[in-house]
């Protein structure tokens, strides 16, 4: 059943492999008063870097999704879309809109630089999330694909990971630690930090690398 469940992700993900950039976002703006991110996507790539500076950063690239070569219904929702950009209690809430139901023709690829004090969260359907050098706490959910973190290790205490399907393990400078189960797997670790760490896949991989 799991090497049934990998193939079928392994296909999923080879079906939304990139096509040409139909549309590429852009915005910035400075961090002060925020103290964590929050992304919701569909299907394609998050990325969150950690960094020094006092800004927000963000760029999605807009791809046509592999196999619609000529559809100009795609190419028509891609110039909809603008980044919507909320502010809730010190979050900033950043999705794609206007929201659009059903299955869509376009993926989206997300490259957010925060200051690495800096929390954040993740939702997305189909694809990869990767949090890398953030020292707040890290939250990411899946349904299909791979998660991936990286940060410093005396920054994390709680950490919790889990697959449906799929692997979990988290290495740290004491060494690597493999995830408990036969098809669903997961891990929970304690560090020297306060923050914590919460990743979940349906199908797919978690690995957490904490130096």
């Amino acid at each position: 059943m799991r090497r049934i469940a990998l193939a079928v992700a392994a296909l999923l993900a080879a079906a939304l492999a990139d096509g040409e950039t139909l549309k590429t976002l852009t915005m910035s703006r400075q961090a002060e008063g925020l103290t964590s991110l929050a992304v919701t996507a569909g299907v394609g790539d998050v990325q969150i870097e950690g960094n020094a500076n006092g800004e927000v950063v963000v760029q999605v690239e807009v791809k046509r999704k592999s196999g619609f070569f000529s559809d100009r219904e795609s190419q028509r929702q891609a110039e909809e879309l603008q980044i919507d950009a909320r502010t809730a209690g010190g979050e900033l809430e950043l999705s794609l809109g206007p929201e659009h139901h059903g299955d869509t023709h376009w993926s989206e690829r997300w490259t957010v630089r925060v200051p690495a004090a800096f929390a954040a969260s993740v939702k997305l359907g189909v694809g990869e999330v990767t949090v890398l050098d953030l020292g707040g706490d890290v939250k990411t959910e899946i349904g299909v694909g791979d998660v991936r973190i990286e940060g410093i290790y005396q920054s994390f205490g709680d950490v919790h990971a889990t697959c449906g399907v799929g692997d979990v393990s988290l290495r740290t400078p004491s060494g690597r630690t493999r995830g408990e189960g036969f098809i669903a797997h997961s891990l929970s670790a304690d560090g020297p930090g306060t923050s914590k760490i919460r990743a979940h896949a349906g199908v797919g991989d978690v690995k957490i690398r904490l130096r």
